[in-house]
């Protein structure tokens, strides 16, 4: 099988089919590149706004994080203050509770 010119020896190496994909590759590599080159304010514009999304999520994410913060230290103070209140009640059960003792 002679591909272009090439002899038997080769052709018969590479299938036709590798070829055809291999020249196609080649000439979207091109294409490609041309396309780049005129679309490039585009990208250029697009890139910017993806940044400055990034940037507005991430400040978002941050102001989240915070107020979520805010949030668990909050919870746990209350939670702590509840279990304060609760030992106090229990102790001056116990203190009761031994005056009965020795009253008895």
């Amino acid at each position: 099988m002679k591909i272009l010119g090439v002899g038997a020896a080769v052709g018969e190496c590479i299938s036709k089919n590798y070829f055809l994909a291999g020249l196609g590759t080649v000439a979207g590599v091109v294409i490609l590149g041309r396309l780049l080159k005129e679309a490039k304010p585009l990208l250029v514009g697009v890139t910017k706004e993806a940044i400055a999304f990034q940037q507005w999520l991430s400040s978002n994410i941050a102001e989240g994080q915070e107020t979520w913060e805010d949030i668990l230290a909050e919870a746990r103070h209350q939670y702590k203050l509840e279990i304060e209140k609760k030992l106090e009640i229990i102790q001056k059960q116990q203190e009761v509770l031994e005056k009965l003792k020795a009253s008895l």
